[in-house]
Formats: C-alpha cells, sequence, structure tokens
C-alpha cells in the first residue's frame, strides 16, 4: 500500500471514529513527504479515533526480552489506553508508514 492510500483509509477510519480535526486534504504532500506526518498521527484525538481508548495491559503484549531490556517495564504493571500503547510503539519504529499500514485495522 503507498503511503498516500495508507493515509487516506487512516484519515476515512478516524473521521468515521469521531475525529474533527483537519483533514489536511490541501496538503496531502506536504503531510506525506518526511516527518510532517507526525503532526498529524501524534494527536492523541487522532490516535484515540484510529486505536480506540480501551485500557489493558501492556505487560501481556510485550516479550520477555522488551520486558528484560527496558526498565521502564520491570516489575510494574502497566495499564495503558490502546491508543497509547501504539503510540509509544509507533515512537520506537523506524518505518513509522509500515508500523501504521500494519496495525491499523481499516477494516472496522
Amino acid at each position: 500500500m503507498s503511503r498516500l492510500e495508507i493515509f487516506k483509509k487512516m484519515m476515512s477510519k478516524a473521521k468515521a471514529n469521531g475525529y474533527k480535526g483537519n483533514d489536511y486534504d490541501y496538503q496531502h504532500g506536504f503531510i506525506l513527504d518526511g516527518t510532517n506526518i507526525y503532526s498529524l498521527i501524534f494527536r492523541e484525538d487522532f490516535a484515540k479515533a484510529i486505536w480506540g481508548e480501551e485500557t489493558r495491559s501492556i505487560i501481556s503484549e510485550l516479550t520477555d526480552e522488551e520486558i528484560k531490556n527496558n526498565s521502564m517495564f520491570n516489575g510494574a504493571i502497566l495499564f495503558w489506553s490502546n491508543y497509547k500503547k501504539h503510540l509509544i510503539k509507533l515512537s520506537m519504529t523506524d518505518d513509522k508508514w509500515n508500523y501504521l499500514e500494519k496495525n491499523i485495522n481499516f477494516n472496522d
């Protein structure tokens, strides 16, 4: 899927789930090029519309290796909203577009 396709599907999903912010129609090239997409995908209201606010333990979703190598998680049971979990993982990944394509359910 191209960046433009991901962007359009992401925006459709967000709008369908109540996102009321700017849809950046007039700035497709600007948003899709480089790091400008961050101004949208890291917005809390946008992330909530994409991934939802359901809260659950992130420990159950981490591998033992991830827990062992990150002192933030050692010995703690952490609960995060679904969108916060994805924003954390998204911020740590090198290929943001690949993460978005693989971790957004465009079918609901």
